[in-house]
């Protein structure tokens, strides 16, 4: 059973974001993580020796976007956004991607807002899940790590 829609106001525009069928979500966040993935490791490699030190840490901006812009291509993010927004309504204007140019035109920003509401309807759940297994793995790495100044 899939989860509830979830409504979410934007810019004083109501969406509502249904679930992807289970193998077009998987096969979408897969596409994702090839493009955020090196960038993403770019930042944990930036990270001191704690899970809680990468929001603290010395990041290499420029590696950072070297890796994203690497991975970038228009037709793949269009591809993407067209996946993200296939199950979106907005209420008064009908379905997202149907309607995609007269809803968004001159307002990029708005799309980008929609765009992370829309990945965080399709992936919180998967989110907090891994984000706990990580925390854990990162705890049993640092409990097995010996420390340097003993």
């Amino acid at each position: 059973m899939g989860r509830e829609a979830v409504v979410k106001i934007i810019d004083d525009h109501e969406y509502t974001f249904h679930q992807m069928p289970p193998k077009q979500s998987m096969k979408l966040l897969l596409r994702i993580f090839k493009i955020v993935g090196a960038p993403a490791g770019a930042v944990a490699d930036g990270a001191k020796a704690n899970f809680k030190s990468l929001m603290d840490a010395d990041l290499d901006i420029s590696r950072i976007m070297g890796a994203l812009c690497d991975r970038i291509d228009e037709n793949e993010v269009e591809g993407i956004v067209d996946d993200l927004l296939s199950q979106a309504i907005c209420k008064g204007r009908g379905e997202v991607s149907r309607n995609f140019d007269s809803i968004f035109k001159g307002r990029l920003p708005h799309l980008f807002k929609v765009v992370g509401a829309a990945l965080q309807a399709e992936y919180s759940d998967f989110f907090d899940e891994w984000s706990g297994a990580a925390r854990d793995l990162v705890a049993r790495l640092a409990a097995m790590t010996p420390d340097p100044q003993t």
